[in-house]
């Protein structure tokens, strides 16, 4: 491999004008963001001209409850085609949706092109993470198959929901704290994060171990940003409503049959005991093992926190009760941190299912409307082997952290030798 397909970290941080690695570096960051931003003019024509699913009818209803009640208080309206289910920052996000509505943007528009410029910010911390620790040919070739995403595509462009939102903040708190030294900025950031989905308070405690393996001042600082924006967002809505948060948000366990992964093998073989285990008291172990074996790699092996982050997320849904197509966004970026062409297997599977199923539901191809009628025959074998590339990837996870750690013991042990 040439210089110049190699980026240390050192000309990450101090990139010399004259130097060619570093014109290599910004060349290949401005194809990611050009790629980026052409999928993003896609997806927002998308947006323009499709009503999308029934998400958007849903988002709508809560649009209304924020209007009328503010973004605290629509925690206590009994909607009638559902719950409010979000944490607090969407609250105040669905303000801005609704100003924007006055303005004579539509619902559906505002929230799949916000969800589809996060999709730009993600692919870019794709590439910067991912430069750091691997070839810059890699980190390329990444981050322009997380812009082009055909998942992104469908569900940024024209689903409609948040999920892409934390993962761009999920992302940008690791390359705060890991690749740029700013903990207060990255604890702010993981702090939004979980104000948006629960979801990533499974990367929470690897980002903390990281924190303390920096020092008492890293860790301090991270914990305090991360505590600002949970107070300024969680706080209100905990105090004033607090039992509809818990219940909602806190305690959500999804929606309708599942269709994914053990719950789905449970299924074909009638609910055992164990498959209704985990769609209960079940699912607090499983937050739990993803949020804390990668904690543990972490403490091991700092060096691999970029890898433990993506190993949280991704083994959070292949374990996940609860499934709904827009769930396979959480490891979208996330297995490009682990492993290159699985990731890639990942993405383009993924993007075939969802092609498949959301031309029945709409009824045909171009889609305008797609209501939610479950999986079925083709569609749940594809889900199946999503689900198990998702295994896969979470096996090569654990072993790169765990062969970085060996390689790094074996160098140590030649260089004592010598």
């Amino acid at each position: 491999m040439t210089t110049s397909e190699t980026a240390p970290s050192g000309l990450a941080e101090h990139p010399a004008a004259t130097d060619p690695g570093s014109r290599l570096v910004g060349q290949r960051r401005r194809l990611v963001l050009g790629l980026g931003l052409l999928l993003l003019v896609l997806k927002c024509v998308i947006a323009a001209r499709t009503y999308g699913t029934n998400d958007i009818r849903h988002w709508t209803d809560f649009v209304n409850g924020v209007a009328e009640r503010g973004p605290v208080g629509v925690y206590g309206i009994t909607f009638e085609r559902s719950f409010y289910n979000h944490p607090p920052v969407i609250g105040y996000f669905l303000q801005l949706v609704d100003l924007g509505r006055h303005h004579g943007l539509s619902i559906g528009f505002s929230i799949r092109s916000v969800a589809s410029l996060a999709d730009v910010g993600s692919a870019l911390l794709v590439f910067e993470i991912l430069r750091r620790r691997r070839s810059l040919r890699e980190a390329t070739w990444a981050a322009c198959l997380v812009a082009v995403s055909p998942v992104l595509v469908i569900i940024s462009g024209f689903h409609g929901n948040t999920d892409p939102i934390f993962v761009l903040f999920t992302l940008l708190a690791l390359h705060l704290l890991a690749d740029r030294d700013k903990p207060l900025a990255g604890g702010l950031s993981m702090g939004i994060a979980i104000g948006i989905k629960i979801v990533p308070v499974v990367a929470i405690p690897a980002l903390l171990v990281l924190a303390y393996t920096r020092g008492r001042h890293s860790l301090f600082r991270f914990g305090a940003g991360f505590t600002l924006a949970f107070g300024i967002s969680w706080l209100p809505a905990l105090i004033s409503q607090g039992r509809p948060v818990r219940e909602h948000v806190l305690g959500y366990a999804g929606s309708g049959i599942s269709q994914w992964g053990l719950i789905q093998i449970g299924h074909w073989f009638d609910d055992p005991g164990w498959a209704n285990f985990l769609t209960d008291t079940g699912r607090f172990p499983i937050v739990l093992l993803c949020a804390l074996v990668p904690a543990a790699l972490v403490w091991r092996r700092p060096a691999m926190a970029a890898e433990a982050v993506g190993l949280s997320l991704v083994t959070f849904l292949f374990l996940s009760p609860a499934f709904g197509c827009q769930y396979l966004v959480w490891a979208m970026a996330a297995a490009y941190l682990l492993n290159f062409g699985w990731a890639t297997a990942y993405n383009l599977g993924a993007g075939l299912v969802l092609f498949k199923i959301y031309t029945r539901w709409a009824h045909g191809f171009p889609w305008n409307h797609a209501d939610y009628w479950g999986l079925v025959g083709i569609e749940l074998i594809g889900a199946l082997l999503l689900w198990g590339c998702l295994g896969i990837l979470a096996v090569l996870g654990v072993r790169r952290i765990l062969s970085s750690e060996e390689r790094t013991a074996c160098a140590r042990e030649t260089a004592q030798a010598r």
